[in-house]
C-alpha cells in the first residue's frame, strides 16, 4: 500500500465518511463456494504467507479456511490479538442473529400533558435532523416535527415546553476502556442522538440534548412555540402524537459495517442486549456478545469484548475465532446483511483506496473483508477467491507496540490476501 494521507478519526476506529460508502453490494449466495476449484496446498500456502515481511511488527495472526472449514493456512491463529474494528463483524452478526433483519427503530414524540411533548429515543443510529435522500437514513427530526406540529395544531395547542428521553440506553455513554483522548472526536453512545452524535468530526458533547434543541428549531418553524427544553421520562401510558421509524436493521448493518460506523455497532449491540433481556449498556452488550459467541460455539479462553465497535485496546479475539464466524456469515442466509456490507478492495468504504500497489493488485475488485484500525492494531477480516477460483475465508490481525506507519500494517495485511489469491501453492 502506498503512504497516504490519514484523517483523524481512522486512528481511532477505522471509520470513513459516508460518502465514501456504496450502495449495498450484491449479496453473496449463502453457502456459495467454489467447491470444484483447486485449492492451494497448505504447507505452500503457509510458507508462501510466512514470506510476506513483518518488518517492525511485534505480532501477527493469520487464519485461512476454505468455506466449508479446511484450514488451510494457520499462523498463530488461537492467539488472543486486539481487533480494532474487525470486531464489529460479531456484533453484527450477534445483532441481525437476535433481532433479525426487518427490525426498525422509532423516534416518538408523546403529548405528557400540561402542554409538554417529550421527544423519546429509540436508538436509531442513523436518526438526522434534516431528511435525507438516503437509503440508510429514513427517519429524521424534519419529519418528525413537522408530523408532531400538525397533531398539536389539530389539538388546539401552539405552546409547549419540551422534555427528551434517552432512558433506553444505561450507562456511561463513554466508555471506560476508551482512550479519554478521544473525546473529543469519539461520539458518545446515546439512544437519541442526529448525526451520529458527531458534529463535522467533532462529537456532541451531550446527544440527546442536541438532538433536542434541533427538534425544537422544527417546531418553531412548524409554528409552534417551546419555551423550555429538558432532559424527562415518558410514561408508559403517554399517548404519540407522532412518529418515524428507521431503515431496516439489514441496512443499517450495510452501512456500520461500509464505513465501520462506531455509534452504528454500539447502539446494534445494545439492542441485542436489551432483546435478550439485559441492560442497554456497554458492559451488558459485551456480556451479551460473548453469550452469543459461545452459544455458537466461537468463544475461546483469553477473548475479551469490552464493547461493540472495537475502539477498546483491550478487547482481544483471535483469528481463528473471526474466520469461524466469517465462515457462519457465508454459509447461513440470516448473515447475508453482514457479509453484503462488507467493504471491496478498491471500490467502497474503508477499502476504497486499500490494495493500490502493485504486489496487493490481485486483492482489488476481489477481496470483501471489514477492516480494523487502532495505533499500532490493524485486522481484515473476510473473503477472497484464489486465481483458481477457490473462495477462501480468511482472517488477519497486526499488533506492535513498536513505532510503525499505518501504511506498514496495511501492507502485511493486504499483501498477505493478495498472497493468499495469487498463490498456485499446488
Amino acid at each position: 500500500m502506498l503512504a497516504a494521507p490519514l484523517a483523524a478519526v481512522v486512528l481511532a476506529g477505522c471509520a470513513v465518511p459516508a460518502s465514501m460508502a456504496a450502495q449495498p453490494q450484491v449479496e453473496p449466495t449463502p453457502g456459495a463456494s467454489a467447491s470444484a476449484a483447486p485449492l492451494p496446498e497448505p504447507a505452500q500456502l503457509t510458507t508462501r504467507l510466512a514470506q510476506v515481511s513483518t518488518a517492525k511488527i511485534d505480532r501477527v495472526a493469520v487464519t485461512v479456511t476454505t468455506t466449508d472449514g479446511i484450514v488451510l493456512a494457520a499462523r498463530s491463529g488461537t492467539k488472543p490479538l486486539t481487533p480494532a474494528s474487525t470486531m464489529k463483524v460479531v456484533t453484527t452478526m450477534a445483532a441481525v442473529d437476535i433481532l433479525g433483519a426487518d427490525h426498525r427503530f422509532t423516534t416518538k414524540a408523546v403529548d405528557a400533558g400540561n402542554a409538554k411533548v417529550i421527544l423519546v429515543g429509540g436508538g436509531d443510529p442513523v436518526l438526522t435532523d434534516k431528511s435525507s435522500t438516503s437509503v440508510y437514513k429514513r427517519a429524521s427530526l424534519q419529519r418528525l416535527a413537522a408530523a408532531t406540529a400538525a397533531a398539536l395544531k389539530a389539538k388546539g395547542q401552539t405552546q409547549i415546553t419540551l422534555g427528551y428521553d434517552a432512558s433506553l440506553f444505561s450507562g456511561p455513554t463513554f466508555s471506560p476502556y476508551w482512550k479519554k483522548k478521544w473525546k473529543g472526536t469519539e461520539a458518545r453512545v446515546a439512544a437519541l442522538e442526529i448525526s451520529s452524535g458527531k458534529v463535522g468530526w467533532r462529537a456532541q458533547a451531550n446527544p440527546p440534548l442536541t438532538a433536542a434543541k434541533a427538534f425544537a428549531s422544527r417546531l418553531k418553524k412548524a409554528g409552534i412555540k417551546v419555551s423550555k427544553i429538558a432532559a424527562a421520562k415518558a410514561s408508559a401510558g403517554a399517548s404519540e402524537l407522532a412518529s418515524v421509524t428507521s431503515a431496516s436493521l439489514a441496512m443499517i448493518i450495510k452501512r456500520t459495517l461500509l464505513i465501520s460506523d462506531n455509534v452504528g455497532a454500539e447502539t446494534l449491540s445494545r439492542h441485542a442486549s436489551l432483546a435478550n433481556g439485559h441492560a442497554g449498556s456497554f458492559s451488558s452488550a459485551s456480556a451479551n456478545v460473548k453469550d452469543w459467541l459461545s452459544a455458537k460455539g466461537l468463544w475461546a479462553s483469553g477473548l475479551k469484548i469490552l464493547d461493540g465497535s472495537g475502539l477498546a485496546p483491550g478487547s482481544k479475539l483471535s483469528t481463528e475465532t473471526l474466520a469461524k464466524a466469517m465462515r457462519a456469515a457465508l454459509a447461513e442466509p440470516t448473515y447475508v446483511p453482514v457479509t453484503a456490507g462488507l467493504p471491496v478492495a478498491w471500490e467502497t468504504g474503508t477499502l476504497a483506496k486499500r490494495f493500490d500497489d502493485k504486489s496487493e493488485k490481485a486483492g482489488r475488485h476481489n477481496v470483501h473483508a471489514k477492516t480494523g484500525t487502532l495505533r499500532g492494531v490493524a485486522g481484515l477480516v473476510g473473503y477472497l477467491t484464489t486465481k483458481d477460483g477457490a473462495r477462501l475465508v480468511f482472517a488477519e490481525l497486526a499488533n506492535t507496540s513498536k513505532p510503525v506507519s499505518y501504511t506498514r500494517l496495511y501492507n502485511w495485511l493486504d499483501r498477505t490476501a493478495a498472497a493468499t489469491i495469487t498463490c498456485s501453492c499446488r
